[in-house]
């Protein structure tokens, strides 16, 4: 049985966001290391966005998670 389009849309949305909350946090290791304060202000910034539209995807659609399962 194949998914809701919505639902489908909302995963492929999630998978994406994911994504870019990763490259976030490895850009904002490298600004760490690097004393890029105004530039790591931004990436925290842009990270709170992002996690922010992750917990809404969360809120509408409790069942979905990313397909990407990040490495531990």
């Amino acid at each position: 049985m194949s998914d809701d389009p919505d639902i489908a849309q909302a995963r492929v949305f999630l998978d994406l966001l994911a994504a870019h909350a990763r490259g976030l946090t490895r850009a904002i290791s490298t600004a760490e290391r690097t004393f890029q304060t105004h530039r790591l202000r931004e990436l925290h910034a842009e990270l709170h966005t992002v996690r922010n539209c992750i917990a809404r995807i969360h809120y509408r659609y409790p069942n979905i998670t990313p397909t990407y399962q990040a490495r531990a």
